[in-house]
Order: C-alpha cells, then structure tokens, then sequence
C-alpha cells in the first residue's frame, strides 16, 4: 500500500514538472501582480452582486449587463489574463485525461 502512495506522490510531482503546469504557474503570478486584471475583477463581481440584487428586486438590469459585459471584454483583452486562461485550460485538460486513464482502469479492475 506505502508503494502505491508513493506512487501517486510521485505522479503529483511529475504534474509539476510538466509544461502546462509551468506555464499555469507562470501565469497565475502574472495576473496576481496585475492591478489592472485584478481591479476589473472586482469590478466584474461587485456589477454581478448588484446584479443579482436588482434581480431579485424586479428591477431592470439591462444597463447593468451591458456594463458587465464591457468589464468582461476588457478583461479578456489583457493578454497575461488571456494566458492565465488558456493554459489553466491546458492544465485542466492534462489532469482531466489523467483522472479518465486511472477510471477506466480502475472501471476494468471490477468489470
């Protein structure tokens, strides 16, 4: 049992190792220290809340969309967030094949 523990241990690290951890990493730091990505993301979920709060008072929140939307188009623009995107996507995909190998092997362990 201690080997197979290891084992998963010693995949974790190989995840770490890889590229598309790296470049997770790399743009994670980037957005972090980015003023202009992280005051838009508070702007995004400060217009969400007032959103959802007009909403739940029937109040019409078209203008307020529109300027959520405008936030969401200028964050996407900023390349370190567009990075940060796609490589936690390529990060995501990586860890998601792994989970879908060990299921279908552990699938054809009990069938």
């Amino acid at each position: 049992m201690n080997n197979i523990l290891e084992d998963v241990l010693e995949l974790k690290e190989l995840i770490l190792e890889t590229d598309e951890y790296k470049n997770y990493k790399s743009s994670l730091n980037k957005i972090e220290s980015n003023n202009k990505v992280n005051t838009l993301i508070k702007d995004i979920v400060s217009k969400q809340k007032e959103i959802t709060n007009k909403e739940y008072k029937k109040v019409d929140t078209s203008l307020l969309e529109q300027e959520l939307d405008s936030l969401y188009e200028e964050l996407n623009n900023i390349k370190e967030y567009s990075d940060y995107i796609e490589n936690s996507i390529l990060l995501n995909n990586l860890i998601t094949n792994i989970q879908n190998r060990f299921e279908e092997y552990f699938n054809s362990l009990v069938s």
